[in-house]
């Protein structure tokens, strides 16, 4: 199962679901209420709200046999800790857990990032043209038709009122959630001075906090499965590999 991060969405695994596929999962990619093919919303933005959103995506066999635990839990910044939720709350949904540059309290400017999702989810709604160009310019490492889709991400995610819950607070304690995992996680971390979420002494304490795991610092910035995909999967397979 794959959780996306803010302003995205389940388009945002095409590669990675591919890649799973050829390795024998059956991948199921989730959009977060608020974003890509879910519905818009007013509130419940929490990562509470969205954990208990997933967990019914999942749902129970018809038959009422107990539902088999996921064999693979992958969230991405936002969804990372909706994935840490999910365990936290029912830690017997998942096997294994692998989360990507999660972020840390104090390692983002949550005003400046909900002013920035304001502006480009308007901006992909007026200049979509303009808005790729501008992410091809930034993101020259993007595989062809990356930017195609972070458009489309941004043009179907309800800006305004996750920008708003940003400003309201998104209260979690990544350090705490992390000790409580006792699943068997994988921290794959994007480098700080390519803009990872997750700095300084968040970063120190998230590392430190992992019961059953171990992190990896990937070559690249916050979206490190768009940008290091070949690092991304070959960390994962390492690891997987050493705890079959």
């Amino acid at each position: 199962m794959l959780v996306h991060g803010v302003t995205s969405s389940s388009r945002t695994w095409w590669r990675v679901g591919a890649a799973l596929a050829e390795r024998g999962y059956r991948v199921l990619a989730v959009d977060l209420r608020g974003h890509g093919a879910s519905p818009r919303t007013e509130a419940g933005l929490s990562i509470a709200d969205l954990a208990a959103d997933v967990a019914e995506t999942v749902g129970a066999d018809p038959s009422g046999s107990p539902r088999p635990a996921v064999e693979l839990l992958v969230g991405h910044s936002l969804g990372a800790l909706v994935a840490l939720q999910l365990v936290s709350v029912d830690p017997g949904f998942a096997r294994r857990l692998v989360l990507e540059d999660p972020p840390g309290s104090s390692s983002i400017d949550w005003a400046g990032l909900a002013a920035g999702i304001e502006a480009d989810t308007r901006r992909a709604a007026t200049d979509p043209a303009g808005l790729r160009r501008d992410l091809e310019a930034a993101n020259p490492t993007w595989p062809p038709g990356e930017t195609e889709r972070r458009v489309a991400d941004l043009a179907d995610c309800d800006g305004q009122a996750i920008a708003a819950a940003l400003r309201a607070g998104v209260p979690f304690d990544l350090t705490a959630l992390l000790a409580a995992a006792s699943l068997p996680t994988l921290l794959l971390l994007a480098e700080e001075a390519l803009g990872s979420n997750l700095t300084g002494l968040d970063r120190k304490a998230a590392i430190e906090a992992l019961p059953n795991g171990s992190a990896r610092v990937l070559p690249a910035g916050h979206s490190v499965h768009r940008e290091a995909l070949g690092p991304w999967l070959a960390a994962l397979d390492a690891w997987v590999a050493a705890e079959a």
